[in-house]
């Protein structure tokens, strides 16, 4: 990164986590990198995860991770889901690569990366897309899921040490960077910090063509998204559902669908900004989503986005002027669908109020808070004042009058002496 980049001659690296596919946190690893045309290092890149031409990104540890007798330990599961992965990467991120320290600015993306090391003089920028949800907004969720009382200590017991080694890293971090107002609060809640908030960038060809009559829903195929309480909401309806992603969740959803004429399961669509392209609307349901990509791109093509009344997706709905919202309930899906009116929504307003999730306004805010980051200078105490008050002051004149009082009180006592003797 050049000064003409970014108003600094800061020489900037990106530490990314890993690469277990290209999701959100993924994406702007890579977009960061373009924009501020440097490296990614990271720990590891799964097998298939398709990286740009234009992007250098230097695994640090691939071999552990993808390579046997280990990788069958070391695969990635979902966030905080594999204890024994989670551990290592934190751990081979204390130290990472050895050209990290020839960096000015670290630019940390993901969670894990925070526990990166820096050298003295180092600057550390951390956008960690949200604290560890694991750990603190989905953490009775999560914990829900196990029954055994004993299995309920011992998680709970494990998340207590993760959340006192969270906290701990913060120490190395000189600015916190939110992906939304909502995070920013949860980084304030949660660590104490504040930060400042910089929107991902929306990328590829969103567009509007048209409405061919059916509603869209795409994500990752995991239970916080809650894909499966849209489709048994759609079973009840005679609109089409189609969903699109891949995950844990597919194959349970596809066996759903086989029921119900109305509710197709297309799994991974590489080109989806066509599908959205030609559909009457956007349903997205995610637990307290801390962006919310998929709303954001809904926005982009200029579609209504249907949308649940929690996390930043309830901020992105604007009522009467980008979609509607709805409670994460079967029954209030339904009813949302049901009164909901293509001809109510404009497509170009749906676009202007998307333009806050611009690339330039991305790059710009990004390049910034680098920038700012950067010239921070180390505060140096002033040294205490070394003056000595001029004679005459209220200080010595009182001072002498002590030592005055003080000497008469011993003439008094020496004298009290020889009248006893």
């Amino acid at each position: 990164m050049t000064d003409a980049d970014t108003g600094t001659d800061a020489n900037v690296a990106i530490l990314h986590d890993r690469f277990p596919g290209i999701g959100g946190g993924e994406e702007f690893a890579i977009e960061a990198a373009r924009v501020l045309e440097s490296p990614i290092y990271t720990t590891y890149v799964a097998a298939g995860t398709d990286i740009p031409d234009d992007v250098e990104v230097i695994p640090f540890q691939q071999a552990k991770y993808t390579s046997l007798p280990w990788r069958p330990f070391l695969e990635w599961k979902n966030e905080g889901m594999n204890p024994l992965e989670t551990l290592n990467v934190a751990l081979d991120m204390t130290d990472a690569h050895p050209d990290l320290a020839d960096y000015d600015v670290i630019l940390e993306s993901a969670p894990l990366s925070k526990y990166y090391v820096p050298e003295v003089g180092q600057r550390i920028v951390h956008y960690p897309h949200s604290p560890p949800r694991w750990l603190y907004d989905l953490y009775r969720d999560r914990l829900s899921g196990f029954d055994a009382p004993f299995v309920q200590t011992g998680l709970k017991a494990y998340a207590k040490g993760w959340r006192a080694l969270d906290k701990e890293a913060n120490d190395y971090v000189d600015q916190f960077v939110a992906n939304s107002e909502l995070v920013r609060d949860r980084i304030r809640r949660f660590y104490d910090r504040d930060a400042k908030v910089v929107y991902p960038p929306v990328t590829g060809d969103w567009r509007n063509e048209g409405d061919d009559g059916y509603f869209v829903t795409w994500s990752r195929l995991a239970p916080e998204k809650r894909i499966d309480t849209i489709a048994k909401a759609f079973a009840g309806l005679d609109e089409r559902l189609v969903i699109a992603g891949d995950g844990e969740q597919r194959e349970a959803l596809e066996a759903f669908a086989e029921n119900y004429d109305n509710i197709e399961v297309r799994g991974y669509v590489e080109d989806i900004e066509s599908l959205v392209a030609r559909a009457t609307a956007v349903v997205y349901a995610p637990k307290q989503e801390d962006f919310g990509l998929v709303g954001a791109e809904a926005m982009m093509a200029g579609k209504p986005l249907l949308g649940v009344n929690e996390g930043f997706t309830r901020y992105q709905v604007q009522s009467a002027r980008t979609g509607l919202l709805f409670e994460p309930t079967i029954e209030s899906i339904r009813e949302t669908v049901r009164r909901f009116d293509p001809d109510d929504f404009d497509s170009a307003e749906i676009r202007a109020e998307a333009r806050r999730y611009e690339y330039d306004r991305f790059a710009a805010g990004l390049r910034e808070v680098v920038a700012e980051t950067a010239a921070t200078e180390i505060d140096v105490p002033e040294p205490a004042s070394e003056s000595v008050p001029e004679s005459g002051s209220e200080r010595v004149d009182g001072a002498a009058d002590n030592a005055r009082r003080v000497e008469q009180r011993r003439d008094e006592e020496r004298a009290e002496g020889v009248a006893d003797r």
